[in-house]
């Protein structure tokens, strides 16, 4: 029985427009994708190996103070030496009174923790040093460098460069 009362016809106003809307908000929305995209990091990270981490962060670390000393190399026109062995990386500069070591603020020192197992650099054409490296980072466009294997157990993380010197890791497909 309807009552005389407006009170009980007023309806809850859900828009600008006073009409009733059945569909989602924008924020409603917008949080469950925030809790999907989440949810989907968490599962992502889970799968990795717990060894597979700190080697791939070491390839990471690398790859991008690789980066760091090319662009340093070609902004100064001095080239930079790099000496990368099983437990870590040095850079060094040449100078009046022969090599030196670049300053750690500039292009720190990096250490494999722990050492690697292997360490394989590979210029093109086949060829593989194995072990300790030296590499010139040169004022030059174009580099030779081609990949850079570090293997630590069963695990492997390449770097890569297309030779015009931005270094990555090789993330191979599924």
């Amino acid at each position: 029985m309807p009552t005389g009362n407006p009170a009980a016809k007023v309806m809850t106003q859900t828009s600008a427009t006073g009409v009733p809307d059945d569909g989602f908000t924008l924020i409603e929305l917008m949080v469950v994708l925030l809790i999907v995209s989440i949810t989907m990091g968490l599962v992502t990270l889970s799968f990795r190996s717990p060894g597979q981490q700190p080697l791939g962060r070491d390839g990471e670390r690398l790859a991008a103070v690789l980066n760091l000393a090319r662009d340093e190399a070609q902004l100064t026109g001095h080239p930079l030496l790099l000496k990368l062995n099983l437990q870590g990386w040095h850079f060094f500069q040449s100078g009046p009174e022969g090599l030196s070591v670049v300053a750690e603020d500039l292009l720190p020192a990096g250490r494999f923790e722990p050492p690697l197992d292997h360490l394989i650099f590979d210029a093109g054409e086949g060829t593989g040093t194995q072990g300790t490296i030296q590499y010139w980072l040169g004022i030059e466009e174009i580099d030779d460098f081609r990949s850079l294997t570090l293997q630590r157990g069963p695990q492997q993380v390449r770097l890569l460069t297309d030779g015009l010197g931005h270094y990555r890791i090789d993330r191979p497909m599924p």
